[in-house]
């Protein structure tokens, strides 16, 4: 079996934390032993209370929480996520997601090839945990959710890389796809997993995801016109690599050492 660790950005998600919480304690314990958590919040206007992780049996559950505000900043809390791993594989995905007993068992025991990229199928819940996989009907697969090594996710030869998400396109909407397209250049091909994720709608979870009325998302001229000049003045720089670590962090729970911070 193989340990994982699953990294996820939160912004004003108490309920579906919770959510992920209840879903993590269900595993079996065998399960838990081999899934470490980090959680990177991104500096939400009220932070998680570090006295509400309760979960017991995770490898490891940290929870970090970035120093200063800037709106879609999931880049670097992803980043952060890929830095402070301890295992080889990751999955990188977000907070309206879950994952479910059975892709994890899937996950531990399936043989994966290091330097090739995996994206999930999806299902949609109908109501909060517990439910079971087979109730839940099929949704379409998620751009943003990744399955790949350390090596994989921070590969540079010289010519080709991925180097993480670049920062600089922090702060604007629909900033995945440049990752995604080094990630495809350096990657030995990709798979679209059968195990699914678990998608949770806001009308399952309220705050499942970022509400439209608190940051604009699609078909917002401003937001397009500035992930595009930011793109254009990222081309100038000759030999550019992806900026990582712009926003500092703290580290505000870590299950190891069996109190918070």
């Amino acid at each position: 079996m193989r340990e994982l660790t699953l990294v996820m950005a939160h912004f004003q998600n108490l309920g579906m934390l919770a959510e992920q919480q209840r879903v993590w304690a269900a595993y079996p314990p065998e399960l838990r032993a081999q899934l470490h958590v980090v959680v990177v919040d991104d500096h939400s206007p009220v932070a998680p209370d570090p006295e509400s992780f309760t979960v017991s049996g995770l490898a490891s559950f940290r929870v970090f929480r970035l120093q200063q505000h800037v709106r879609w900043n999931w880049l670097a809390c992803r980043n952060l996520g890929a830095k402070v791993a301890s295992t080889q594989w990751l999955l990188l995905t977000d907070m309206d997601h879950v994952l479910p007993a059975e892709t994890l068992r899937w996950l531990v025991d399936a043989r994966l090839e290091p330097m090739r990229a995996y994206r999930f199928s999806r299902v949609d819940a109908v109501t909060p945990w517990p439910y079971a996989l087979a109730d839940c009907p099929a949704y379409k697969p998620h751009n943003d959710s990744w399955l790949v090594t350390t090596s994989l996710f921070n590969y540079d030869d010289g010519k080709k890389f991925v180097k993480g998400y670049d920062e600089r396109l922090s702060g604007c909407y629909g900033s995945s796809s440049e990752f995604k397209d080094r990630l495809m250049l350096c990657a030995a091909g990709y798979e679209l997993l059968p195990s699914p994720l678990v998608r949770y709608p806001r009308e399952i979870i309220a705050d499942a995801s970022t509400h439209p009325s608190v940051y604009t998302r699609k078909h917002d001229p401003v937001n397009d016109a500035e992930i595009k000049a930011r793109k254009l003045a990222r081309s100038l720089i000759a030999q550019w690599r992806p900026l990582q670590g712009l926003i500092g962090a703290d580290l505000i729970y870590d299950s190891r050492v069996g109190v918070p911070c």
